[in-house]
């Protein structure tokens, strides 16, 4: 399943309570929303070069290969700032559909209360 968002694409591989797989895609230029989840934790995994990822109060240029674990809770988002699209490997934990995101900052007008 593909789902395109105003930043990119995410595309879900295995949807499996309490896990899943995806591929993040970021085009050039763009940012995910300061988010984060209640019940879930994920592992990242860079697959492109050209990747900033912020954990927290944390900036990092992130390399092919580089591995990042986000537990619940803590916010977290992607930037793409090379000039071609920028990719993730995304292994959650927990509870993983949609409805367990909190949105803390959107660039794109997207609602920032959740449905909680």
């Amino acid at each position: 399943m593909i789902v395109d968002k105003p930043w990119g694409k995410v595309a879900t591989y295995a949807l499996n309570q309490p896990s899943s797989v995806r591929v993040i895609t970021v085009e050039p230029g763009q940012e995910t929303s300061v988010h984060y989840h209640r019940m879930r934790d994920e592992t990242w995994v860079v697959l492109d070069p050209g990747i900033t990822i912020e954990i927290g109060n944390r900036v990092i240029d992130a390399e092919p290969g580089d591995e990042f674990v986000i537990p619940a809770e803590e916010a977290h988002r992607i930037r793409c700032t090379g000039s071609v699209r920028g990719r993730i490997l995304e292994i959650a934990y927990g509870y993983t559909t949609e409805d367990d995101t909190q949105r803390l900052e959107d660039a794109y007008g997207r609602r920032l209360d959740p449905d909680w």
